[in-house]
């Protein structure tokens, strides 16, 4: 074989030789690469999951909805509760306080029975009550009698004697809250409560407050709504002139 040829040839094969030793460099999904000059780390499904996971969950709270009760969170006794805090605003003796009070016994829903105005200044008391058939009943309280006005004549006749102004909270709530078991209180979401009493014969009381305000008391049978309540500003309490 000629000389030059055999040289060609081997030239030829040191450059084949050369072009297979070149090995393109390997990827993985881990490895870094080289954006733009900036680096970068690729990250694979399965580490993105895990780090989701290694996050501090974020405590969510359900909004309450409107209505629902959040309670209990009132009073955890009778001295602590809204209702002695009335219940002596009563025992300062000088105030009024008008409530409309319903049947919700009787099988028809919610009837009306009377409406009644009572004023008190220390020993003496007022009543106004108007009937749910548009009769009026006014009854004085002095000197520890109870005066009445004649349907017929208007003049005030005495109808009883003795401790008659005693016990207010049971003349103004239905029952008396010293003298019954306190049960416990519950707040809404409207902001109103509600303090329950239990008395000596097992009768349960409901008494709501918004505010602060008493606005009901509810028992077996009725349900009485508040409709104003002032203290002070009641004048001695007289029967009037010509009796």
């Amino acid at each position: 074989m000629d000389k030059k040829i055999f040289v060609v040839i081997a030239a030829v094969c040191i450059m084949l030789a050369g072009c297979g030793d070149k090995k393109d460099t390997p990827k993985t999904g881990n490895d870094k690469k080289v954006a733009g000059g900036a680096v970068t780390k690729v990250t694979t499904q399965e580490e993105d999951e895990a780090a989701e996971t290694t996050e501090a969950p974020k405590e969510t709270e359900a909004p309450a909805e409107e209505g629902e009760e959040q309670g209990p969170t009132g009073a955890d006794s009778y001295e602590h509760s809204l209702t002695k805090t009335f219940a002596d605003k009563l025992d300062a003796r000088n105030f009024s306080v008008t409530y409309v009070q319903n049947d919700i016994d009787g099988g028809e829903g919610m009837q009306l029975q009377y409406e009644e105005t009572l004023e008190v200044n220390g020993t003496g008391g007022h009543q106004n009550i108007i009937n749910a058939d548009g009769s009026i009943n006014e009854v004085f309280i002095v000197d520890g009698a109870c005066y009445q006005a004649d349907a017929e004549s208007g003049e005030f006749q005495m109808t009883a004697r003795g401790h008659v102004m005693s016990d207010l909270c049971s003349m103004v709530l239905g029952f008396s809250p010293a003298e019954s078991e306190f049960k416990g209180a519950e707040t809404y979401s409207d902001g109103t409560v509600q303090e329950t009493f239990v008395d000596e014969t097992n009768d349960t009381f409901v008494c709501t407050y918004a505010d602060g305000d008493l606005i009901s008391c509810e028992s077996s049978g009725y349900l009485r709504d508040y409709k104003t309540f002032t203290e002070g500003g009641v004048a001695e309490i007289k029967l009037p002139e010509g009796n």
